[in-house]
């Protein structure tokens, strides 16, 4: 019995270790099943993002972009014609057209002191935000402010930065800055002509400075002369200033002969022209003028100070542009861009105080910028004649070589 007992003892010992050995394999192998599965299926996951930001990073850098934010609506004046009205009527236009849906949206941001500084002192700067918030109503005489202004101001200008950054990165293919208070009338020591701090002057300072970015055009179609702009820009011959503007009219400057100052001598182009000038006139100025002008300069950037206070409708001045002549001038100038800067084209508001022509205006600009040719219209042309430029044009041409 003893015998036969440690003989079933062995051979039980011996079964038992074979199947904690079994399950001991078992385990291991199920183990790594499980952990190369896992591993397998993560380093799909991986795969597969970087397939989807292959596929999506084209799409989207061919697709244009805006930015806006709800609190420059907070920068407004009842009775003023800068009025928070003119973006609500942009961005309402936008939503009901169905194409804001279709854009890609920039985070808007405040610009920092030290970007300001490259165009405005640390005095104007500290004068804007004591007066702001100081709830004192002006800066000038047509230029308000309340407590929301000076931070406004500094989202108008940051924004626009970050618009600019995103296209000159070539993140998206170029954009609408849809923001106010306005900039091309703000010098470097004093806000005037309903703007505060000069938008797209910092922008194309910042570029120069910040985004690596050397040779610079700026095109301003508002109805008024970009003062402020060309008191900025007009030493730099790394920056091409073109404005076209309604001539006696406020701001008062922006005669055929400033040209620049300095090492920027010629690199101010200012086109003054009489009033009742609109499709037809800016049509031969573009073609026989800007356009040239830019083929001449080869920008890297092209940054649009696009007021649509030039149409025939506008309560403010008096030219005769209509929906249709502004969307002339917006194609001309980003197939330019096609051509000379790989479509790097931003467009910041400017002026516009009929909110019909104003909304269908932007909404027109952004359209041709997103490779659509489904231009609106429902104000139509103006009856009346257009003054005869041809000399005008002759005598620019002959003042710029």
């Amino acid at each position: 019995m003893p015998v036969l007992n440690k003989k079933n003892s062995r051979r039980n010992f011996v079964k038992i270790s074979a199947f904690f050995a079994s399950l001991l394999i078992f385990g291991k192998l199920a183990w790594h099943f499980f952990y190369n599965k896992k591993k397998m299926n993560s380093n799909n996951n991986i795969d597969r993002n970087k397939i989807m930001d292959t596929i999506n990073k084209p799409l989207i850098m061919n697709r244009t972009a805006y930015v806006y934010d709800p609190y420059f609506l907070k920068h407004t004046q009842e009775g003023h014609p800068e009025f928070s009205g003119r973006l609500v009527a942009i961005m309402e236009k936008l939503e009901d057209s169905g194409i804001l849906k279709t854009l890609i949206k920039i985070p808007a941001k405040k610009c920092t002191i030290d970007q300001l500084l490259l165009v405005h002192p640390q005095s104007h700067i500290d004068n804007v935000k004591y007066v702001s918030e100081s709830k004192i109503p002006y800066l000038d005489t047509d230029t308000y402010t309340n407590e929301f202004s000076y931070n406004a101001a500094l989202l108008a200008a940051g924004s626009l930065i970050e618009l600019t950054n995103a296209v000159v990165q070539q993140k998206v293919k170029n954009g609408f800055a849809i923001i106010r208070p306005p900039g091309h009338h703000a010098v470097k020591k004093q806000s005037m002509g309903f703007c505060i701090f000069s938008n797209v002057a910092i922008a194309a300072k910042v570029a120069q400075n910040q985004f690596n970015i050397k040779k610079i055009a700026i095109i301003d179609f508002d109805v008024h002369h970009g003062n402020g702009t060309q008191d900025i820009v007009n030493e730099d011959p790394d920056i091409l200033f073109i404005s076209t503007h309604q001539y006696p009219l406020y701001p008062g400057t922006g005669r055929i002969e400033e040209t620049g100052k300095g090492e920027g001598k010629g690199s101010t182009m200012n086109i003054a022209v009489p009033a009742g000038t609109g499709d037809e006139g800016f049509g031969k100025i573009y073609d026989q003028i800007i356009i040239p002008s830019l083929h001449k300069f080869q920008p890297e950037l092209i940054l649009v100070s696009a007021g649509y206070d030039a149409h025939w409708s506008d309560p403010l001045a008096g030219l005769t542009l209509s929906l249709e002549g502004f969307a002339e001038i917006s194609k001309k100038l980003i197939n330019v861009a096609e051509e000379l800067c790989k479509g790097k084209i931003v467009f910041s508001l400017e002026g516009g105080y009929n909110l019909d022509a104003l909304s269908n205006g932007v909404m027109n600009s952004i359209k041709l910028l997103s490779r659509r040719d489904d231009i609106y219209d429902p104000i139509g042309k103006s009856n009346n004649v257009e003054p005869d430029i041809t000399e005008l044009i002759k005598e620019i041409i002959k003042i710029h070589g």
